[in-house]
Formats: structure tokens, sequence, C-alpha cells
């Protein structure tokens, strides 16, 4: 039982440093089975502070649902309607979130979250279909 609290706490002082994004790279899907070449993900994004974890969240919910949506409305599911540049999902959010407050951001990817899953029901069969899921 010792050597279990210390390989936990080891774990833990190692950890800790590390980003907060670092720590959540699969959460929305970084790594997967198809399109292996997506873009990566912006270094801003990988190197955010814990404290302001919330604002990558955002970023990467707004892109997730930006993909999701594009392969909805064309019937596609192409790598690259399926995980475009993030550079639209950037200029959005550093035009009209960046100053926002915690709570506001935290708000904003609840409604991005939601579209991104509406947006999904109809892409992942489409995508299921093309064998790019």
């Amino acid at each position: 039982m010792r050597v279990f609290a210390v390989a936990v706490a080891l774990s833990v002082a190692v950890a800790a440093p590390m980003s907060a994004m670092a720590q959540s790279t699969t959460a929305i899907g970084q790594e997967g089975r198809t399109c292996h070449d997506r873009p990566a993900r912006p270094e801003w994004i990988e190197n955010i502070d814990v404290r302001e974890a919330h604002k990558g969240v955002l970023v990467q919910t707004m892109y997730r649902a930006q993909g999701m949506q594009t392969v909805a409305e064309t019937g596609e599911c192409t790598c690259d309607n399926r995980f475009p540049s993030w550079d639209a999902a950037q200029e959005q959010y550093f035009e009209n979130y960046s100053a926002m407050e915690r709570w506001e951001i935290l708000d904003r990817n609840r409604n991005y979250l939601r579209a991104a899953n509406d947006s999904m029901k109809v892409a992942r069969p489409i995508c299921e279909q093309q064998g790019n899921w």
C-alpha cells in the first residue's frame, strides 16, 4: 500500500507541471483512427495556462462544431471538411470571445457543444458510410 501511495504522489508531481491542454489531448479527439494528417492544434492552445484552459476548450469546441457542420451540410466526410484549418475558429474566437469573462466563455462553449452534437447526428452516419469515422 505504501508503494502505491508513493507511486501516486510521484505521478502527480510529474504530471502537475504539464500544460492544461496537453493533459486533455484526447478530450476533443486529436488522435483518431482516421485523418492522421489533420491540422495540429495551435501552439497557444497546447501551451495555455491551466487558469485559462476554458479559452482553449472553447476554440476546440468551435473547431469541432465547424467540422461537423460542414460534413452535415455537404454530405461529404473528407478529412478537409471534418478537420479544416484552425484559422476560422481562432479568428472567430479572437474577434468575438477573447475578452469575455470565464462564465461567459463557458456559456458559449455549451452553445457550441450543443451545435456540434446536433451536427454530429447528421455527420456521423455520413462519415461511417464513407469509412471516415
